[in-house]
């Protein structure tokens, strides 16, 4: 099997070890020949490029390894660039979610306006990314799951029609992690979906066992209109009382259209008023 050299773009963020965690996980479907980090921000990538440098070292000496703010080292004999960047950093994500609350409206990083302001910082960035690597690596494929991924999806289609780029989401699949739970299956991947939407915007229409066939839309539909998608499985990154609310929120987004599951940003566009009455100004 053919080993694959990946860049991961955005590599000075904290996410950064557990995507290359997830990467080693999987390798032997997906096996690697090197790896590396890009990011345009020295001090950063210096900081967790030798965090990763350590676990690279003990789990995978293996694998090349290497850390870097050069396009030209980062992009070139690459299979796949895994772009998750973040223009303007926390700091400007700070302003994205407060400035809109002032003013009384939905302080979100994907939604309003705070959203559209990180999409278009998110734009630029992403197609920068894309022209190194068409430049140093022309055969190689980029996902993206840089937010607002909606935003970029639509600007990579219509600038870069031609590129090679795969515009991802794990929300819906997070949301089927807990559905999954709420039916007394293992894992996602023993259900058959059909979703349609965006991926903050979305519904299922179906749900069933894979195995038997079973619709399990009356489970579900039963558990959220009392819970929404709460379960005593929330993983401890959806524990605080943001994601709480998010998730319990989703019994009201059903209640308008119970024939279908629907996703939980709902909230952010059917609920602004909720949403701005429970948000804290100070901290967001």
């Amino acid at each position: 099997m053919k080993k694959h050299s990946v860049v991961i773009a955005g590599g000075g963020s904290t996410f950064t070890p557990e995507i290359l965690l997830m990467l080693l996980s999987e390798e032997e479907r997906f096996p690697l020949s090197e790896l590396k980090l890009y990011d345009n921000d020295a001090e950063r990538q210096a900081i967790v490029g030798n965090a990763c440098a350590i676990i690279m070292k003990e789990r995978a000496p293996h694998i090349k390894f290497s850390f870097t703010t050069d396009p030209k080292e980062a992009f070139t004999g690459v299979d796949f660039v895994m772009a998750h960047i973040r223009v303007g950093k926390y700091e400007m994500r700070s302003l994205d979610e407060k400035i809109p609350l002032k003013y009384g409206c939905v302080g979100q990083e994907t939604c309003g306006a705070g959203g559209m302001a990180y999409g278009m910082r998110s734009i630029g960035g992403v197609l920068e990314l894309i022209d190194f690597m068409e430049k140093y690596s022309p055969d190689a494929w980029m996902l993206n799951y840089s937010n607002p991924a909606a935003i970029v999806a639509e600007a990579c289609r219509r600038l870069k029609p031609n590129s090679k780029v795969l515009n991802i989401c794990d929300m819906p699949v997070g949301i089927e992690d807990y559905m999954a739970a709420i039916c007394g299956l293992k894992s996602r991947k023993e259900m058959q979906v059909r979703y349609f939407g965006l991926n903050h915007f979305g519904w299922w229409t179906s749900i069933r066992e894979k195995s038997t066939g079973k619709d399990l839309m009356p489970i579900l539909k039963e558990h959220v209109s009392k819970h929404g998608y709460l379960h005593p499985n929330l993983d401890a990154a959806h524990m605080d009382e943001d994601w709480r609310s998010t998730y319990e929120k989703a019994k009201d987004t059903w209640a308008i259209s119970p024939d279908f599951m629907p996703n939980t940003y709902f909230k952010y566009y059917l609920f602004p008023d909720y949403v701005v009455s429970h948000s804290d100004i100070k901290y967001t």
